[in-house]
């Protein structure tokens, strides 16, 4: 792997060092201030991309009449860049640079060969995936249950998340399906029977009346106890069932110093040869993959999803770096696949120099069970990284609340060499903070991490065992002989 200059290798290595003879009080301040100091990092990182072939600009004050050859003559939206892709108008080389300190809604179908950045001064460019911010009175109808509130237009793909101020959430409800046939909310503690919005009780919560086979009218519902949602709040966002950029088995593909938000997916699809950098993403997915089928798949709950970046099949040549997550429902990066007969052969897959924060995992490698000899896994490097704070909307939400982890391996192909995690910080989860099964996830060789965990949680599963974070949980890692040089704090 091509050495990557950033600070963050250097500031990770440091406090591991120091760790040792800092209070507890001491080192949850430093990891915080570490943290609070990488996010600005990645945030003020500057556009710094070479531009072999044309030069594209997106800005809100442009047409997409124009060329956007020019930051006069840009583009406007981003379905004209996709339009762009399409027509074959963007070729190797080209870059498509979206204006800083603004706003764009939709999605984007990437190019082979083109990366997508920044221009301009401020904030990194936003890209939604829904169209519009909600928070009006008229988009809101009092329906007859009090409190409850419908969204005026039907919404035909499921909505994940409805997020104001960018904080703060309603929890979806997710209805499981029992052998008599009765729905209960199965995101609840309480499991309460759910029906449809008249059983909407609890304040800030929504149902979409959206399943993925059969009859649905579409319709979404609101519990909003302070009156009309739309006068309530100046800000709501809903994330829909599509991906805000999409890879569409395209190649040699960089995102950069963009802030995608509010999808299904942030970046999805199959892609060689990409890197994702300085980018941010947050309030990633909660939506619907599979209703309940409990004959067809043995679940009585609905599969809901939604990861920042994933790379569904083959992952070869694929990096994530200096990026910063929040709120991501399911995982942060992951590259994954499910049963199959298909060869797959991961080469070189890098995520280095992260911060993660609130989400159900930060890293995931999942591929489904398959004959070994047409499946691997070579060179899969986790490297000073801050992966912290495991949870977020997506387990406070979902009806498997067990699964978070800040690195989950699940059905690890056998065949894996070169499996890495090195240099990093894992800093408290509401899960555990490794889940590492007894095969191809057993071949990862842990180096120099920093652990933080809460006394008596659980603190990883390695080679299938689970282990439980007590004062002995060092020792006991290191007889796994794939511990090396942990410090670990239990608090």
């Amino acid at each position: 792997m091509k050495e990557i200059i950033n600070p963050s290798k250097e500031y990770i290595r440091s406090l591991h060092e120091k760790s040792k003879d800092l209070t507890t009080e001491q080192l949850m301040s430093e990891i915080q201030s570490l943290t609070d100091k990488r996010i600005s990092e990645i945030r003020n990182t500057k556009t710094d991309v070479e531009v072999k072939g044309t030069a594209y600009y997106v800005a809100n004050e442009g047409s997409d009449d124009n060329d956007g050859k020019s930051p006069e003559t840009a583009w406007q939206t981003p379905e004209r860049v996709t339009l762009a892709k399409r027509n074959e108008e963007l070729v190797k080389g080209d870059v498509v640079f979206f204006k800083r300190g603004q706003l764009f809604r939709g999605y984007i179908e990437t190019a082979n060969g083109v990366t997508y950045s920044a221009f301009g001064e401020g904030e990194k460019p936003r890209v939604y995936g829904f169209p519009k911010n909600v928070a009006d009175p008229a988009l809101w109808i009092e329906t007859d249950v009090p409190g409850v509130w419908q969204y005026a237009e039907i919404c035909d793909l499921d909505i994940g998340s409805i997020v104001f101020y960018e904080k703060t959430y309603a929890r979806k409800i997710y209805r499981s399906l029992e052998d008599d046939g009765t729905q209960l909310d199965s995101g609840s503690d309480y499991k309460p029977v759910f029906n449809d919005y008249h059983d909407l009780r609890e304040d800030l919560t929504f149902w979409h009346d959206w399943k993925r086979e059969g009859d649905f009218t579409g319709k979404l519902y609101l519990r909003c106890d302070a009156g009309n949602p739309g006068k309530v709040y100046d800000d709501i966002e809903f994330s829909k069932r599509e991906s805000v950029f999409r890879n569409l088995g395209s190649y040699d593909v960089t995102i950069d110093n963009i802030h995608i938000a509010h999808g299904c997916f942030g970046v999805s699809g199959l892609c060689h040869n990409q890197t994702i950098q300085n980018c941010e993403f947050s309030w990633i997915g909660g939506n619907v993959q599979d209703d309940a089928r409990k004959l067809t798949t043995g679940r009585t709950f609905p599969t809901p999803y939604g990861n920042g970046i994933e790379i569904y099949g083959e992952a070869q040549n694929f990096t994530v770096d200096n990026c910063y997550f929040w709120q991501i429902y399911d995982a942060a990066m992951t590259h994954q696949c499910g049963n199959s007969a298909h060869p797959i052969h991961n080469r070189n897959v890098n995520y280095i120099n992260n911060v993660c924060e609130y989400c159900v995992y930060s890293v995931e490698i999942f591929y489904g069970e398959s004959p070994v000899e047409n499946r691997s896994n070579y060179g899969c490097n986790v490297e000073n990284n801050i992966l912290r704070l495991g949870g977020g909307f997506g387990h406070d939400s979902r009806p498997d609340k067990g699964v978070t982890a800040l690195i989950r391996n699940g059905r690890m192909i056998l065949n894996t060499k070169d499996y890495v995690v090195r240099n990093n910080i894992f800093d408290r989860s509401r899960g555990k903070l490794i889940q590492a099964g007894n095969d191809g996830a057993s071949k990862a060789q842990y180096y120099d991490n920093l652990y933080v965990q809460t006394k008596g949680s659980k603190f990883c599963t390695r080679l299938g065992k689970d282990y439980i974070a007590t004062k002995n949980v060092k020792a006991e890692l290191e007889e796994t002989a794939t511990e090396h040089g942990a410090q670990i704090r239990i608090i």
